[in-house]
């Protein structure tokens, strides 16, 4: 089917879903309607798509419209004839035709070939459907069978229903779990969540005798219908009964933990006994025991699972040892048919069939055939049997053969991983029994000859106490000696290279065959060391040597330039440091091992804030000279342990592996930075430069990927705060760090313009409705963005330390603008309250630039509050206690700002008396609905009231909340209730007609 198809189909199923929900007096036409729409879509489905085995899908098809009968039946026996008998004939159709069609239908499915048939899956399965039924039968089951006014067969149906949801529940949860994701598999677990859902909301319902047509329960029937339509319509439902190699990740898929599914007894049994005796304390003990049986089998079968692939691997290992042995393709066919057999289960009928420079394309990989695809005579040796595992025989890009295993499916599913294993080594043998042919073809002694006198390599013959018996001209070229005859082959290397030859020879004499070239050390006649590639070949067989045949190859000078081309490709050459490749592979080594240790790791970014002003006005000779003694001065700083690499022009890298914690290289970071507050003696110049660091570790990157891009992002984060600064990488900078670089830019040049404005919001008393005093609140109009909310930018401006001169500039117009309020209500002014940030209420000198503030503009100390947040009192700091005192000794009368929202605890009030209480939004937002809510505000109030501190309610927007907060005896109050924050024109206009109001709404 299309994709326009499945769209219109989509459509369809959807416009008939919302007529129905929205013209329930038609809904006994548009349920047939869909009935009609879901059967038709999965005969068309089977139809055009063709799947392996249509029966399942035709099972799901039938039971969609047994399910529709079923319901129609239900509708006119309720709505048109007004028959509320119980059972009905619907009854009868959904447990007799729909739930055993679906059931039967879902069961095909799961013995299909796209699943994964283990044992581990079906248990994941039964783990579900046990906590499933565990549920069932306590919140659905139950309830029936003790329900008095419900007849046997009442009971038995009730029962019967939820029974057949939790077989119905296993199938779906062992299509989940052990299918590949597809479309399809997706629309058919939508459809079966659905149906399940829907069913239990409609037992729960009929328990609670609320159930109507139309409501939520009908929906879910109606995704139900949708869905299975979807996805029998879709082309990816062939493949739920297609055999097919399923990749690794497949195969050993994730396994559903189901934690939740495990703890359903418990849970069950904790909420019973906080409500009351517990009343299914049997039922309890026999699901909590049936989940631990299941828990122990999964266990067991992860274990046999273990022990199965050490079989396997021990199968391997014998097959590939007897493949080594195997000197012509008969042997080797023998080996890998003997091979396939042990790999399979004991007695499984089966067929082998190894084809050598043959069959097949050579571009393929590993597949399930159908063997009536296959060429005919290869078809007649595989036997009748559906199915036939392929496994191309390649060396490289070289195709010399195909592998054909015909079994039963379940095991070639258990075959993909060793075959391929095995055909590997299979097609390596068949190369090297060419070679042999080869070598044999080419036994004449005067080719032989002419080959090793003119050989660069030097060719030696071993008898079999390791004597050398001939050795090559080349000998002298190569070894600097040419009488090796009769020497002890091992005496020519080096001794740390002695017994791995000899276990090399030995092996070779055993196994018979070849080595691959070994890298090994000897000495020359003049007693120099030289490396050489030996490779051994046992000859023994042939008529014309009858010995092992060694062949070395001189690689002195080609390893001394590969040495010395990677050493210049991981080195810097005006620094000496590694550069950004040998920096790269120090954070891989460093993850690796913070992976296996748990230490962990960290990245430094350097970079030398304004390098170009030194380049560009001391010359670039004078600035080389700097970097080389920044990265001296860098290494003497941190650990022997830490890698420092330069990474490109002012750039420098650090990786500090193995740190007990983050504070460790933390205090690396600041040993880095306090070695740039000396200045650098360059050339006779004294340059004085600073620094800024970006600090990731893995305890916030799983990769070395991660690591490096969050290093950057730290590093960006502290040249965008000023220079001479350190970030550590934080998640939350990850999806801001660009936005708020930008707003960082903005609101430093916002500050210098003067870009900002002041807004006011009434404080009033909540009983008069008369206003006492206004909050200051900051408003920010971005030239090109609009206005930006105080959230985007205050946060930044704490961060960079631009929140000092913006909340300076925000006190010193506040009193201003309040000290004009006096004039308009002489006898009773407003004060105004002013948010203070912590880092602006540390800065030494607050509380005096405040006080002269005030005496600036004339505004009485006691018009003027200070609103701190909580996290300011935590801690024993005296100085900020101290100036909490001089305020409000001054008369300046000092709150608590959105109190409960952050480290909530009236303990410290005692110590650090306030005047005011701001009570949070989140408070009052819901105490006309939570009685708990309005409990916890009242108690607050009290408390409040007894240590003699006002309270000011935060976000008051209805009447209700006011009336709900005078009763709770709370004095003040702001929020859009009474006005929204306004400018400093409409606060005039406001005061002015500001009068006493009864307790309701402006």
């Amino acid at each position: 089917m299309s994709k326009r198809g499945l769209w219109i189909y989509g459509a369809w199923t959807t416009t008939l879903t919302v007529l129905y929900l929205l013209l329930p007096e038609y809904g006994l036409p548009l349920l047939l309607a869909v009935m009609l729409t879901t059967t038709t879509a999965v005969a068309v489905g089977v139809r055009r798509n063709r799947p392996r085995r249509w029966l399942p899908w035709a099972l799901i098809g039938g039971a969609t419209f047994a399910f529709g009968t079923g319901s129609i039946t239900a509708v006119v026996l309720s709505e048109v004839l007004h028959l509320t008998a119980f059972p009905s004939w619907a009854d009868g159709i959904f447990l007799g035709v729909f739930m055993p069609m679906l059931f039967l239908g879902l069961f095909g499915l799961t013995r299909s070939g796209a699943a994964i048939r283990d044992r581990a899956s079906m248990i994941d399965a039964l783990i579900l459907t046990a906590a499933a039924a565990f549920l069932s039968w306590v919140f659905l089951v139950n309830p029936y069978l003790v329900n008095p006014q419900l007849s046997s067969l009442e009971k038995g149906i009730s029962i019967a229903y939820p029974m057949y949801d939790v077989l119905i529940l296993a199938l779906f949860a062992r299509i989940a779990i052990g299918t590949a994701r597809t479309p399809s598999v997706m629309f058919l677990l939508i459809s079966g969540t659905s149906l399940l859902a829907a069913d239990v909301m409609y037992g729960l319902s009929q328990l609670n005798g609320d159930w109507q047509l139309g409501g939520p329960v009908d929906v879910g029937w109606l995704l139900f219908y949708a869905a299975a339509g979807a996805a029998a319509l879709h082309p990816s439902m062939v493949e739920l009964t297609e055999p097919k190699v399923l990749g690794h990740q497949q195969i050993a898929a994730r396994r559903v933990v189901l934690g939740v599914a495990s703890l359903a007894a418990p849970a069950v049994l904790f909420v019973e006994a906080l409500s009351g005796p517990v009343h299914d304390g049997v039922v309890i003990a026999v699901g909590s025991a049936l989940l631990v049986l299941l828990a122990i089998t999964r266990m067991s079968v992860v274990a046999s699972s273990l022990t199965r692939s050490l079989t396997r691997e021990r199968e391997l290992r014998l097959a590939c040892e007897a493949l080594l042995s195997t000197t012509d393709p008969s042997a080797l066919r023998e080996v890998m048919i003997s091979a396939v057999a042990r790999l399979l289960p004991p007695d499984a009928p089966h067929r082998v069939v190894l084809e050598l420079n043959g069959v097949g394309d050579s571009d393929v990989e590993m597949a399930m055939r159908y063997t009536r695809t296959l060429p005919p005579d290869l078809a007649a040796r595989l036997g009748d049997v559906e199915l036939a595992l392929h496994c191309p025989l390649s060396v490289g890009r070289r195709h010399v053969g195909d592998l054909y295993v015909a079994a039963d499916e379940t095991a070639l599913v258990g075959l993909q991983d060793a075959v391929p294993v095995l055909a590997g080594q299979a097609a390596s043998m068949v190369q090297t029994i060419s070679l042999n042919r080869e070598i044999n073809r080419r036994d004449s002694e005067a080719y032989f000859r002419t080959l090793v006198l003119h050989a660069a390599d030097v060719i030696v013959m071993v008898d079999s106490g390791n004597l050398v018996t001939y050795a090559s001209p080349s000998a002298g070229t190569v070894l600097g000696r040419s009488d090796l005859v009769g020497t002890d082959l091992l005496a020519l290397v080096d001794p740390d290279d002695r017994d791995r030859l000899a276990a090399t020879v030995d092996a070779v004499r055993a196994g018979g065959g070849a080595t691959d070239a070994t890298a090994l050390g000897m000495r020359r006649g003049d007693g120099e060391r030289a490396e050489i590639e030996l490779s051994i070949r046992d000859l023994r067989h042939e008529p014309t040597v009858g010995q092992l045949v060694l062949t070395m190859r001189d690689v002195t000078e080609r390893r001394r330039l590969e040495r010395e081309l990677l050493r210049r490709a991981y080195l810097d050459q005006l620094t000496g440091l590694g550069n950004r490749l040998r920096f790269q592979d120090a954070v891989e080594e460093a993850v690796a091992q913070a992976g296996e240790t748990g230490l962990v790791a960290g990245v430094l970014v350097l970079d030398v804030d304004d390098f170009k002003v030194v380049n560009d006005s001391m010359g670039h000779a004078v600035g080389d000279q700097l970097l080389i003694e920044i990265s001296r001065r860098v290494v003497d700083a941190l650990p022997e342990r830490a890698t420092v690499a330069r990474l490109g022009a002012d750039e420098f890298g650090v990786v500090f592996p193995g740190a007990m914690d983050t504070g460790q290289i933390e205090v690396a970071v600041d040993t880095v930075m306090a070695a740039f507050t000396e200045p650098f003696l360059v050339s006779h110049s004294v340059v004085t430069v600073n620094t800024s660091v970006g600090v990731a570790t893995t305890e916030d990157a799983a990769s070395t990927e991660q690591l490096l891009s969050q290093a950057d992002l730290a590093l960006d984060t502290a040249k965008s705060a000023g220079k001479g600064r350190w970030r550590r990488y934080e998640a939350s900078l990850h999806n801001q760090v660009i936005k708020r670089m930008q707003i960082r830019t903005d609101l430093d040049q916002a500050i210098a313009d003067g870009a900002f404005l002041l807004n006011y919001q009434p404080i009033v008393d909540l009983g008069t409705g008369v206003t006492r005093g206004l909050e200051a609140l900051v408003r920010w109009h971005h030239p090109t963005r609009g206005m930006i909310p105080p959230l985007e930018f205050i946060e930044v401006a704490e961060e960079s330390g631009l929140i000092v001169p913006l909340g300076t500039w925000v006190m010193r117009n506040a009193i201003a603008t309040a000290a004009t309020w006096m004039a308009l209500r002489p006898e009773d002014p407003p004060y105004v309250s002013v948010n203070v940030s912590v880092r602006q209420f540390r800065t030494p000198d607050f509380v005096e630039r405040v006080l002269a503030d005030l005496a600036e503009a004339g505004l009485p100390p006691r018009l003027l509050t200070v609103e701190i947040t909580e996290s300011l009192l935590l801690g024993d700091d005296e100085k900020v206690h101290a100036d909490i005192g001089r305020l409000r000794q001054a008369g300046i009368r000092v709150s608590i700002d959105d109190f409960g929202t952050g480290y909530s605890s009236l303990s410290y009030l005692h110590r650090v008396p306030v005047d005011t209480l701001k009570l949070d939004k989140s408070f009052v937002d819901t105490i006309s609905t939570s009685a708990r809510q309005l409990d916890l505000v009242r108690g607050i109030i009290r408390l409040a009231q007894t240590l003699e501190i006002a309270v000011v309610a935060e976000g008051i927007e209805t009447a209700t909340d006011r009336a709900l907060l005078i009763d709770a005896r709370c004095g003040f109050g702001q929020g859009y209730l009474f006005a929204r924050p306004m400018p400093r024109d409409e606060v005039d206009a406001w005061l002015s007609t500001d009068l006493p109001q009864a307790a309701g709404a402006r």
